[in-house]
């Protein structure tokens, strides 16, 4: 094998790990807005709707640094199609190691007209106000 293969193949594994990492640094559960998404519900529900869960984005993020200050300690993540609690993040049950579960996050979901229409909003419990939204296809899955 070439020197220019080697590279490109050793590039590709680099990359294939990298993301193998940041996925299982979150418990294998990550969806980012806009990457590839979670087709296995990590939240529970009674229902046979699929849940979607595991959303992940500068809200629920930690900085290098440590330094949490000015983010979120809460959130819940509300499908504005169904109206329901699809994913919830409290820093300090994570911070102890463990995922956070929708229950542990209790929530009452009043909509609000303002809400983006097929989307999931990420809504800070502290403030009770929306802090981030991107539009999902009937599945949850975050739209391009």
């Amino acid at each position: 094998m070439g020197y220019k293969a080697g590279a490109r193949r050793l590039g590709a594994v680099g990359v294939i790990l990298a993301a193998g990492v940041s996925l299982s640094a979150c418990g294998g559960s990550a969806k980012a807005a806009g990457t590839l998404p979670e087709s296995t519900p990590t939240s529970t529900t009674a229902s046979s709707e699929s849940a979607v869960g595991g959303y992940e984005g500068w809200w629920n993020a930690t900085p290098a640094s440590g330094n949490t200050a000015g983010l979120p300690q809460e959130t819940v993540s509300i499908n504005t199609r169904t109206n329901k609690v699809v994913d919830a993040f409290s820093r300090k049950i994570n911070d102890t190691g463990r995922a956070t579960l929708i229950p542990d996050v209790p929530y009452t979901v009043v909509p609000d007209p303002s809400w983006p229409a097929d989307s999931v909003i990420i809504i800070d419990t502290a403030t009770n106000k929306v802090i981030e939204d991107f539009r999902v296809d009937l599945n949850g899955n975050p739209l391009l």
